[in-house]
């Protein structure tokens, strides 16, 4: 578990528990820590990083999300201690367009190890799921290895619903399972 000083940036959207706020530099140390985690990075495809460096670099990629429209971005989560008045980094959380589809927007969530089991990914996955449809975002669309079980289930609490298996989304990872929400009137 690694604590930071009390929040930073702006509150992008929060949970009863957790909020969602733009990665900041001072975020890189805990990133890092739990993107070189191979138990978070088992299913998502991605190596862990060689060091602090490398997600150093990243957060500037990762802030321009946000640049991709309204509703859109990719977040540092955190727990806040109201005592005590620090914030704990426990993951991450996006919501971006897909290349070449203006219909369909990708959802997904990252937590370091020690706060699974927590009920966190469901409450940070669906605040973001309200805070895409607040925003009008038509479709989202969350891919996840048929083999990660737990964030399947963690797909379905958060209101998504299991369309298949399919690789169309991205060839090179082979079919993923695909949970869906409809816009604003729709299924999420």
């Amino acid at each position: 578990m690694v604590a930071v000083r009390a929040p930073r940036g702006p509150v992008v959207f929060r949970s009863s528990r957790l909020y969602a706020r733009q990665f900041e530099e001072g975020d890189a140390p805990a990133a890092f820590a739990m993107w070189a985690d191979p138990a978070v990075t088992r299913f998502t495809g991605d190596e862990s990083p060689a060091d602090l460096a490398v997600i150093a670099q990243d957060i500037p990629g990762w802030r321009a999300v946000s640049g991709h429209g309204v509703g859109c971005g990719f977040w540092a989560v955190l727990a806040a201690d109201g005592a005590s008045g620090s914030e704990t980094f426990v993951g991450d959380v996006f919501v971006r367009p897909f290349r070449d589809r203006d219909d369909e927007y990708e959802i997904g969530w990252h937590l370091a190890a020690a706060h699974w089991g927590k009920g966190y990914a469901t409450e940070i996955a669906k605040a973001a799921i309200s805070h895409a449809r607040a925003h009008r975002l038509p479709r989202l669309v969350a891919l996840i290895d048929p083999a990660n079980v737990a964030s399947s289930r963690v797909a379905e609490k958060a209101g998504l619903r299991f369309e298949g298996l399919s690789d169309r989304y991205d060839p090179e990872d082979g079919e993923l399972a695909v949970y869906v929400g409809e816009g604003p009137g729709g299924g999420c």
